[in-house]
This record gives structure tokens, C-alpha cells and sequence, in this order.
């Protein structure tokens, strides 16, 4: 670990794309809840390892036009006087160095295929229910633990893995509403959306239904 104020200050820098790719996977994967090693130790991989894609990219645009690029063999022999001549150039390199690791991170964290997918022992029912056809509406049914039913769209649901009443999902309008005490449920013209949590539910169904693009497309395909 850095021992200087400096050089803590650049590997925290260093590890933005690790950072970066956590948070765009927590959108696109289940959340495994794991320790602080592990954390901490995908961090340094996935940071250490993109920014040393972005320096071969840099290497390769060194060799090839070494007049617009950063001396690197003076700014490690001379490191004062190089940067006290060419202070901008080596911040802007090292600026657009760092955000096109970002970047890339972002990319590969926010990449939603079958083949990155995490197995079924890892990941929470409400995974495996939400992501299960991707591509079509899903539309949720939830009975309460009052006696009521509220349904929709599913909108976006929480994607922890560990099976709390601290996770919640959002639904979307159409919202349907039947108290515990009616027979019929009710259209909520009014509401956009509705945030339940899982504490208060008892059981979830779950449809899959086409776009309704998917469906003018069924409709055209028949004779």
C-alpha cells in the first residue's frame, strides 16, 4: 500500500475503472453480498488490468506518433524538470489515459449476455424470475401480507442477492389495486408507479407478455 499522502492519492485515482465497473455491473447482475478482501480485491484486478489495456493502446500510439505523446524515458529519468516543462501535456495524457479506462469499464461492466450471467446458485429468485426473458414486458402480481393484491409493469427491482425484507421493486402503470376487504380489483388511473417492499409481500406472479410492437408484428405476420 502507499505510504505517502501522493501516492495514496494516485492509486485511489488508479482504481476508478474498478470502481466504475462495480457500479455499472450492480445494473445488469445480482448483487453477491461478499467480504471486504474480495471487494477490494476485483477492485485492483479489474483497475490493474484495464489500465494496462490503455497503456498498450498508449505504447502504440507512441510508436507511431511519438512527437504528440509524453516523453516517457525523460519523465522517468528527469521527473521534476520533465513535468516543470511539460506539466499540461503529461496531465491531459494522463487524464484522457484514466477516463478511457473509465469508459471501457463502463462497457464491459454494463454488458448483459447469458454468458455472463451468474449460475442459478448465485442469484436470488427475483433474478431468475425478472431476467428470465429478456427482451419482453414483465407483468408482476403481488399478494400482500394484508390481504391485498397491487399489479403492473415491472419498472426495476433491487438486485441483491440475499433474500431480505430490505429489497423492494417499482411498478409501473397500469396499476391495479384490490383492497382485502373487495372482491374485484381496481385500475389506479391516477398512479404512475408504486414502490413495495419485499417485507410486506407473500408471493409474486409473474407474466411475460410481448411489446405491444411484437404483437402488431404477430398480427401482420397471419393471413
Amino acid at each position: 500500500m502507499p505510504s505517502t499522502l501522493l501516492g495514496l492519492l494516485v492509486f485511489a485515482v488508479c482504481m476508478t475503472p474498478g470502481l466504475m465497473f462495480a457500479l455499472a455491473r450492480q445494473r445488469v447482475a445480482p448483487q453477491l453480498q461478499a467480504s471486504p478482501v474480495r471487494e477490494t480485491a476485483r477492485l485492483v484486478c479489474v483497475s490493474l488490468a484495464l489500465n494496462v489495456v490503455v497503456l498498450m493502446l498508449f505504447g502504440s500510439v507512441r510508436a507511431i506518433w511519438p512527437s504528440i505523446t509524453p516523453d516517457v524515458g525523460r519523465l522517468v529519468r528527469e521527473p521534476a524538470a520533465y513535468l516543470k516543462e511539460s506539466y499540461l501535456a503529461v496531465t491531459w495524457w494522463t487524464i484522457g489515459l484514466l477516463g478511457l479506462a473509465t469508459a471501457l469499464a463502463a462497457v464491459i461492466g454494463s454488458i448483459r449476455t447469458r454468458h455472463v450471467a451468474p449460475h442459478e446458485s448465485a442469484s436470488s429468485a427475483w433474478w431468475l424470475m425478472f431476467e428470465e426473458k429478456p427482451g419482453r414486458r414483465i407483468h408482476v402480481g403481488c399478494a400482500m401480507e394484508d390481504g391485498s393484491f397491487i399489479s403492473g409493469l415491472l419498472a426495476s427491482f433491487n438486485t441483491s442477492i440475499d433474500e431480505t425484507g430490505d429489497r423492494d421493486l417499482v411498478l409501473a402503470a397500469p396499476i391495479r389495486f384490490r383492497a382485502g376487504n373487495t372482491a374485484a380489483p381496481t385500475t389506479l388511473t391516477d398512479t404512475s408507479g408504486v414502490i413495495i417492499s419485499a417485507r410486506r409481500v407473500i408471493s409474486l406472479f409473474v407474466t411475460y407478455q410481448a411489446h405491444p410492437a411484437q404483437e402488431r408484428d404477430a398480427s401482420a405476420d397471419q393471413p
